[in-house]
């Protein structure tokens, strides 16, 4: 994926965030369950929250866990890639 590349939720997806700040997200139509660690869950999070490319997400995770924008934009790219490969997220725009 791209910096420029718009990317948004899958609209049959659903996340229950857990108390350790971890979640599981469904997949309505596989019914597939993901777990999500901390930086999966704010990454999600942010794509709901208006973040439409790689590079806002990684704006705001930066953010969140006090790292220096490259480190999460790396981190993001990897996140995304596989939530794109598994049908959790999809291109936008």
């Amino acid at each position: 994926m791209e910096s420029a590349q718009g990317v948004a939720q899958h609209d049959k997806c659903l996340l229950t965030e857990l108390a350790d700040g971890t979640g599981v997200l469904l997949h309505l139509e596989t019914k597939f369950y993901y777990t999500l660690n901390p930086t999966g869950v704010e990454v999600w999070k942010a794509l709901g929250g208006g973040a439409k490319t790689e590079r806002e997400v990684a704006a705001k995770i930066s953010e969140e866990f006090e790292v220096d924008v490259e480190t999460a934009f790396t981190d993001v790219s990897a996140v995304l890639s596989m939530m794109l490969s598994e049908g959790l997220v999809r291109k936008a725009g």
